[in-house]
């Protein structure tokens, strides 16, 4: 779906405050079944910079805010395409991330390319 920046910017919104709440259930209701998720930070998680499905989530997800139970995003800014929006936000420690989120048809994130910065924060 091409996207507004006003729903471009919803959308993100939305996706960070649900994860600033650390409801482990709520977060992966984000995502579709069979969502795939490439982050080198996962490797460091769970072995695996690829995760699929919501269930390899739940392991990585719920591992990492248990090892980070203070963690906020904050959005720096909101980057959109046809089937996809980037957030550029603040991470663990300060860290800079980019993430890109492919949305599938009924607004579910099916894919996640996850950037970090390679700066000290």
């Amino acid at each position: 779906m091409p996207w507004t920046e006003p729903e471009a910017v919803a959308f993100v919104e939305h996706h960070i405050e649900v994860w600033n709440k650390h409801d482990l259930e709520e977060i992966l209701q984000l995502y579709t079944e069979d969502v795939e998720l490439v982050s080198p930070f996962a490797g460091q998680v769970v072995g695996s910079d690829v995760v699929r499905g919501r269930e390899g989530l739940r392991e990585y997800f719920g591992t990492a805010l248990a090892k980070n139970p203070d963690l906020q995003f904050e959005i720096v800014d909101v980057l959109r395409c046809v089937e996809s929006v980037t957030i550029y936000m603040r991470s663990v420690g300060g860290r800079m991330v980019a993430e890109v989120l492919f949305v599938d048809d009924e607004g579910l994130i099916s894919k996640v390319l996850a950037h970090y910065t390679c700066a000290a924060p």
